[in-house]
This record gives C-alpha cells, structure tokens and sequence, in this order.
C-alpha cells in the first residue's frame, strides 16, 4: 500500500494541516516542536484509531495527549490511501472517548461510501495488531528496538497461527505451570505415610481391644466357674443347714427337755433327806464319841504307866465306841430305807426317760457332727468363706462384664474412627495418584507445547536471521550476531546480547533488525514506514551506513522520514 495525501482538521498542535506523500522517501526536516511525532501519531491513529483513556488520570494517554487545546471535544482528520483493494479515503473524528468517536471510509475512485473496511482498519488491511505495527514500521523516536510480541512470531511461523493463538499458548503454558504449583501444593500437604502410620496405629488399638475383650470374657468365665463352684458347695451346705436346722430344733428341744426333767429329779431327791435329819437321833454317835475319846485317854496314860491292864481298857473303849458308831449308822439306814426306796421307784422312771433322751441327744449331736462333717463352728467358718468367695468372683464376673461393654464400646467407637480414616486415607490416595497422573501428564503437555513451540521457533529463526544479514552485513563487516527463537540478538561467540554493542552500532542492528522482521511479516500489503529522527546516537559513520540502508528499503517500502537536523536529512 501506498500513503497519498492526508488532512488533519486537528490533532495535537496540528491544525488543519495538508500534506502529500510521494513515493520512496518522504523527508520532512522542520525544528524541534513543530509537530513531527504528532504527524506519525496522526497516520497511526487513522489506521488503528485511539485507545481509551487510563481509568487513573496517573497514565497519559495518546487520546488525552494529542486532544488539542481548542478543541470542543472532537478532533480528527482525513487520510487518502491505495492498495491491492483500491483506493480509499478514511476519515476518522475524536471525541472524549472510543464510543463517541466516528469513522467513515469512502472509495477515493468515486468518492462514494465504502464498506471494503471496517473501523478497524489497520488489523484488516495489513494483518497485524497495533502493537506489532509499533514494533516493526513505526521506528518511535530514540526507540529503535523491536519488542517481539506474541503476533509478531506467529507472522513468521507457518501463517496458519495468529497472536492470539501463541498468546494462547503462551497462557497456556503459564496455566499449566501454575496448575503445577497448585498440583504440588496439594501434594505436598497429602502425607500418606502419616495417614498410613495413625492407620496402622488404629490397627493396634483395634487388636489390643480384641485382646482385652478376648481376656475380659476369659476372667468372666473363670469368675463364673468359680463363682459356680462355690455355689454348690453353698447349695450343698444350704441343704446341710436346712437339715442341721431341723436336727437343731430336735436337739434344743431335747436338751430343753432333759434340763427339765434333771430339775424335777433334783427336787424329788431334796425333800426325803430333809425329813429323815428332822427324825435321826444323836445319842449313839455321843455316846460313841465319848468313848473313843476315853480310849485315846487310856491310851495315852498307858504310855505313861505302860500297864497292860490300860492296854486293854484302851482296847475295850474303843471297840465300843465302833461299834456304837457302826450301830448308829445301820439304825440310821435303817429308818431311812422306807424313805429311800420310795423316792427310788419315782427316779427310776426319771432316769429311764433321761437315760434315753440323753441317748437320743447324743445320736442327735453324732448325727449332726456327721452332717456338717465337722463342729457347728466350723461348719459356719466355712459358709461364711463360701459366700465371701461367692461375693468375690460375683463381683469379678460384674467386673468383667463391665470391662466386656466398656471395652466393646470403645471397640465400636474405633471402628467408626478406622473407618473415617480409612475412607480418608483411600480418598487422599486416590487425590494423591491422580493429582500424580494428572501432573505427570501436565509435565508431558508443558514438554509437548514448548517442543512445539521451540519447533515452530524454528521455522522463522532461518528466515529472519537470514533477512537480517541481508541488511546488516551489506553494509556492516562483523558477522559475529545471531538470531535465538525469541528475535534477541546475541553475540556469536558468548552469547551475550546487543547490549555489549556500542550505541551506534546498536542502532544499525535494531534498524536491520525491524527493516528484516517488515521484510517477512507483511506478506500481502506493504506497509509504510515511519522513522521519527532514529539516527540520534549515530556518529558520520554510522549515519551513512543507515543512510545507505533507508535508501536501499525506499526501494520497496514507501517512507516518512522526520527529523529535526538537517545533517540527518535523508
């Protein structure tokens, strides 16, 4: 495409301005603020028109910088173009901001509205966004670099990508890298060792309850047992004691008896002695007394006179006071016989009955003895002991019982929790290998689109550092620059960048540089160019080395060249 003519009603400290463009270079030298920069903004802003104003007045934007002064609020102008398309007349208005602004294009031919273009012009005319054509024709002032973007590789790749698409993929690379640190993130926080050790851990309390109810059960049956044997040696004893009882009851009942009828003995025996010494008479027993008191007299004076005839007087007194004494007794039996055998029938029949009621005590007595195997004392002793050791495994067999529930209890509560972590666990390890399948087959995706994305670097680093040598080194000697798969130049040697260049020369590569990537980007129209004053930092040199370049590209470019110095007038 080729620039005609255009018309700035207002824009900037430009006013109703007309200028005519030719082919080849287009060079406007005029002094510092006339207005240069604004021209190049101007021709930009008929193809691209003006972005929106900051949301923060902190940032100046090109539709606040260049609204004029005397402006009521719109401004604009007119630009005449030709390409493969025809030849078109684009007239753009300003206003405060892109809604209100106003476009028209018409058919320069005949100078009717045209619907060939629509607002966006610069998109659909030479394929590129507004970025792209600031960072290849549009050579800004004092910025000659060109900051690749994501539009400008995929104009050099196969032509069937567009920006957005490596933008895509440049977001998309970024998601999943992003998607990586969440995906390790989490991770990271999935221990499943632990999980696995407080698992294992609930294992062991599962099988020490197991065991505890397992020997609480087995204390219960040993309480039990015992507690069963001792039972029926309470039961046998109970049926003992239920015999005893009753033996017992015989028993009191026959010494009640016997002590009665012993009382009733001793009283019938009491009163016939007590008659029989009311009627016994003393003379005798005296009489005898006296005399064997006198014999011993004798005696003794026979040991004094040792006669005989006093040895046989001794004698005579106390043969006498014998038998006087024999004879009191058989004459006090003697009254007593009557009595005596009296009282004797009654007692017979006493005795009998006693006789064998004492008989019948002491086979009771034998039969108890036999009963409980033993004294009553101890018979009690040893069901005493019974039921304190029934008592004992009873409550060892509660005891049990309790620790059985309580046990089973906190079985079943462990059962809930082995359960929850269980389920946990497999759900963390589930997470876990899919977080894992689902990272590996990140990582194979990030390989894939960065292999994809370095092969397709590829494809247009040849062309462009080819493209490149065909400015730089028709006119330069060092052929010590190359070109990576992010358009960076580097040092052939070391690899290190443009910036160990000297400002000059730095200037000359970034020209051929733009004036490569112009070359190759622009496949359907070409585009204009617009360098404003980019020869500042270059010495005479220099100067005439990109002096040759510009004539050599006005060949096949149209160019607006603008500059403040005539020394640097092209």
């Amino acid at each position: 495409m080729k620039l005609i003519s255009c018309h700035i009603d207002a824009f900037g400290k430009l006013n109703n301005v007309n200028i005519t463009f030719g082919d080849g270079i287009n060079s406007i030298c005029e002094k510092n603020g006339y207005g240069k920069t604004t021209l190049a903004m101007f021709l930009k802003a008929m193809f691209y028109g003006l972005g929106a104003n900051a949301r923060k007045n902190s940032k100046l934007t090109d539709r606040t910088q260049y609204l004029p002064f005397s402006s009521q609020g719109k401004y604009g102008g007119s630009l005449t173009f030709v390409c493969d398309k025809g030849k078109f007349l684009v007239r753009r208005v300003f206003n405060r901001t892109p809604t209100l602004d106003e476009f028209y294009l018409y058919d320069a031919e005949n100078n009717l509205p045209s619907k060939v273009f629509s607002q966006n012009l610069g998109e659909e005319l030479f394929g590129i966004g507004k970025e792209t054509f600031d960072a290849t024709v549009f050579f800004g002032q004092n910025h000659l670099e060109s900051e690749v973007n994501d539009d400008i590789k995929a104009s050099l790749s196969t032509g069937q990508l567009y920006g957005d698409d490596l933008d895509a993929l440049s977001h998309a690379v970024d998601k999943i890298k992003m998607k990586k640190r969440d995906i390790k993130s989490t991770l990271k926080n999935i221990n499943l060792n632990e999980e696995q050790r407080a698992l294992n851990e609930l294992y062991l309390k599962e099988k020490d309850y197991l065991n505890k109810i397992e020997k609480s059960k087995a204390d219960a049956d040993e309480w039990k047992n015992k507690k069963e044997y001792y039972q029926n040696l309470k039961d046998n004893m109970d049926a003992k004691k239920e015999d005893f009882e009753s033996l017992n009851n015989k028993k009191g009942a026959l010494e009640i008896y016997i002590n009665e009828r012993k009382k009733e003995i001793s009283k019938v025996e009491d009163e016939p002695v007590k008659e029989v010494a009311k009627k016994n008479n003393p003379i005798f027993i005296i009489i005898s007394i006296v005399l064997l008191c006198l014999s011993i007299g004798v005696l003794a004076l026979y040991f004094v006179y040792n006669h005989i005839l006093l040895i046989f007087g001794f004698a005579v007194l106390l043969i006498s006071g014998i038998i006087l004494l024999i004879f009191h007794f058989i004459r006090k039996n003697r009254k007593k016989q009557p009595q005596i055998t009296k009282k004797t029938e009654k007692n017979v029949i006493f005795d009998e009955i006693l006789l064998q009621k004492q008989n019948e005590l002491k086979n009771l007595e034998d039969e108890i003895v036999k009963l409980l195997g033993g004294s009553e004392s101890d018979f009690v002793n040893d069901y005493e002991n019974i039921l304190k050791n029934i008592s004992t495994y009873e409550h060892g067999v509660i005891t049990s019982q309790n620790d059985i529930k309580h046990y089973q209890e906190e079985y079943s509560l462990l059962q809930s929790k082995i359960q929850e972590q269980t389920d946990k666990f497999q759900e963390n390890k589930e997470l876990f290998e899919k977080l894992s399948n689902d990272f590996t087959i990140l990582e194979k995706t990030e390989e894939f689109l960065l292999t994809s994305s370095n092969k397709l670097s590829k494809r247009y680093v040849e062309p462009v550092q080819k493209a490149f040598d065909n400015y730089y080194k028709n006119f330069l000697t060092n052929d010590n620059l190359i070109i990576d798969s992010n358009l960076n130049l580097l040092m052939k040697d070391n690899l290190f960048n443009e910036e160990y260049l000297s400002a000059g020369v730095k200037d000359l590569v970034q020209i051929s540089k733009r004036f490569a990537l112009i070359d190759l980007i622009f496949k359907n129209e070409r585009p204009f160019i617009v360098l404003d004053d980019p020869f500042v930092n270059l010495d005479d040199k220099n100067l005439e080395v990109a002096t040759n370049i510009i004539k050599e590209i006005s060949k096949k470019y149209q160019i607006l060249f603008l500059t403040c110095h005539s020394s640097r007038k092209i």
